[in-house]
């Protein structure tokens, strides 16, 4: 008769490699984890140069704003996400639904010069509120293991933005 720990004795090697398996796996998604990280830093730093070189400009750098009418949902279900599609509306949307609704010209009686009315009485509301935006995209290559077991994808593409406010060129 063979003793017990005989019956056994592959037991401790299949157990090794299910937990190095877990392990390889574990390590390289802190590895791509830790390299999408850094290449975020990286465009955001891109995307905030961009947006501070706007906001040193003497000239008006407003491109205008793209005013959203109403969107589609996508596959996450969340309203208003990347995923999204978007009807786009304009300017009277929101000078109906948001500026008017302040009464401005009631504000004004109260407080002559008020930022509300002044919204109201521009042509181009959004300079009003003085920001510049700055964006960058960048694509990260996954690591071969993350890629087989963890996203099935060759690479990532990460997007940035970022806003400042527009200085009128006074530095």
């Amino acid at each position: 008769m063979k003793p017990e720990f005989a019956k056994r004795s592959g037991q401790a090697i299949v157990e090794l490699v299910v937990a190095l398996v877990v392990i390889l796996v574990l390590v390289a998604g802190l590895i791509q984890i830790c390299s999408m990280g850094v290449s975020h830093s990286r465009l955001m730093t891109a995307a905030r140069r961009e947006a501070g070189r706007k906001a040193m400009q003497e000239a008006s750098p407003f491109a205008g704003p793209k005013f959203i009418a109403a969107c589609t949902l996508g596959a996450d279900g969340i309203a208003f996400s990347r995923d999204d599609g978007v009807m786009l509306g304009d300017a009277s949307s929101f000078q109906i639904g948001i500026v008017n609704d302040a009464e401005p010209e009631a504000l004004n009686l109260r407080r002559s010069g008020n930022p509300i009315s002044a919204i109201a009485n521009n042509a181009f509301p959004q300079e009003m509120f003085g920001l510049v935006d700055g964006e960058d995209t960048k694509t990260v290559e996954l690591i071969p293991i993350a890629r087989k077991l963890l996203y099935q994808k060759d690479s990532v593409e990460l997007k940035g933005k970022a806003w400042m406010t527009w200085t009128k060129g006074i530095y």
